[in-house]
């Protein structure tokens, strides 16, 4: 027969054993891989205005309301852009181009554009180019996202006078919808930039406020932080707001994205598989050092024999 102590002190072995195992596979042996969807990135985008010239010019303050209309969004999702740019020239008087990119599921055939300066409208022209066209000389798009490549990127450009010693206010409008948002792929993903700010002298003050109204995505933002965010509730939706004052903001991003149920269930899926596995690497190691110990007594048993 086993005596009690031998008893207690197997227990104590298997105890010992099994702590020592579970945190050997939590911080010693790499967590198994599973077929997990990728970290979602940026399909879509709007980015800031930046001027296509080396002149020290600065932008001294944005304000930028984007809407959203996703109360039909299985169909579409209508886009409201109004941005407003105020920029200053400390040096004598010129005239430079001045560009809003963006890369959109839109038709640009039918969108609505408008490009004012101190209120008054003036004229401007639509170009686009692909993002991968490494030829591109006539602009620097430099803080533009490479890996974009599903759609071409859109250009409205203008051309400015700037007064010495003066600042001009310049308002950038379109407005259009992209149909079926989800219907040839699992992530509807668009983000405003904010990246410009090195064709800029200066700090500068800005705002930017996404509007959502119908069904609500998830809001996502950069690496940096923009300024102060907060949500605000909006009758029908939810508007996402970001400022900051007199500080130079880092080349980043906001935004906000849909997912199918398919995307969220795989998701889900991998981190279930990944408990199972782990508890099952548990369970498995626990049953081994079980069988070890009895083998070990009833050899030691036999020997006393």
């Amino acid at each position: 027969m086993i005596k009690t102590g031998e008893v207690i002190k197997v227990r104590k072995q298997i105890s010992s054993i099994i702590i020592t195992s579970f945190l050997i596979l939590n911080f010693s042996i790499s967590t198994p891989k599973i077929a997990a969807p990728p970290a979602p990135v940026p399909d879509q985008f709007i980015a800031e205005i930046f001027p296509n010239c080396t002149l020290p010019l600065q932008l001294i303050r944005t304000n930028t309301i984007i809407t959203f209309n996703a109360t039909d969004f299985s169909n579409k999702i209508g886009i409201n852009f109004d941005a407003n740019y105020t920029i200053y020239n400390s040096e004598n008087t010129t005239a430079i181009p001045v560009i809003v990119p963006f890369s959109l599921a839109i038709n640009i055939t039918n969108i609505m554009c408008e490009v004012k300066a101190n209120n008054s409208q003036i004229p401007y022209d639509l170009f686009s180019v692909s993002p991968w066209d490494e030829n591109m000389t006539e602009i620097d798009v430099y803080f533009l996202p490479r890996f974009i490549d599903m759609y071409p990127i859109i250009f409205i450009r203008c051309n400015i006078t700037l007064l010495k010693n003066s600042t001009l206010i310049i308002r950038y409008q379109f407005s259009g919808s992209i149909s079926n948002p989800l219907d040839s792929k699992n992530i509807f993903f668009i983000v405003y930039y904010i990246g410009s700010s090195q064709d800029w002298i200066g700090n500068n003050s800005g705002r930017v406020e996404l509007r959502v109204y119908g069904k609500q995505p998830v809001f996502s933002g950069g690496v940096y932080p923009v300024g102060n965010c907060y949500f605000l509730e909006i009758n029908g939706g939810k508007t996402y707001i970001c400022a900051w004052n007199n500080i130079q903001i880092p080349a980043t991003y906001i935004g906000f994205k849909y997912e199918t149920n398919w995307y969220t269930l795989m998701d889900a899926l991998s981190t279930l598989g990944l408990i199972v596995i782990n508890l099952l690497g548990y369970f498995t190691i626990t049953i081994i050092v079980i069988k070890v110990i009895i083998r070990r007594k009833k050899h030691k048993k036999l020997k006393v024999m």
